[in-house]
């Protein structure tokens, strides 16, 4: 990937399903990064979005909690099920870092479900994570006339 991609920006959007469920504790590593605590979701998961999510304000990332993991005596949540984004504006090296950072937290013992989609200048897409795999996966899906 070149400086010139790592600098565009897309909006990016999608849920990914986090299985099993990830302990709280495995993410507080990211707990500094306001990305992703804007806000703890308490909201229950939507289906998979496929269109761009209303402007409705919400956080850009946001872990949904396990609802079936309860929470602990703090009011906390024990456990993450899924991983949800409706980020505007922001570039691909931003979002790349971001989910190697959320790989990493989780670790290899939990698989991911799910993709987000994107929109660029010149392209959209699907971006994939792959269990063990620091590295997501973009796939461009726009149609190519030549």
């Amino acid at each position: 990937m070149g400086n010139e991609e790592a600098s565009l920006e897309y909006s990016v959007w999608g849920t990914i399903e986090l299985h099993p469920p990830v302990p709280l504790a495995q993410l507080w590593g990211l707990a500094d990064q306001d990305a992703f605590w804007d806000k703890l979701a308490t909201t229950p998961h939507e289906a998979d979005e496929l269109e761009p999510p209303a402007t409705a304000r919400q956080p850009a990332w946001e872990f949904v909690p396990d609802e079936d993991a309860g929470t602990d005596d703090q009011g906390r949540p024990r456990a993450i099920r899924y991983l949800r984004v409706n980020d505007q504006d922001v570039t691909r090296a931003e979002v790349d870092r971001r989910l190697r950072d959320v790989a990493r937290s989780v670790g290899a013992n939990h698989a991911f479900h799910g993709r987000l989609r994107y929109e660029g200048y010149t392209d959209d897409g699907e971006i994939w994570l792959r269990s063990g795999s620091g590295s997501p996966v973009w796939r461009d899906t726009t149609p190519r006339y030549w």
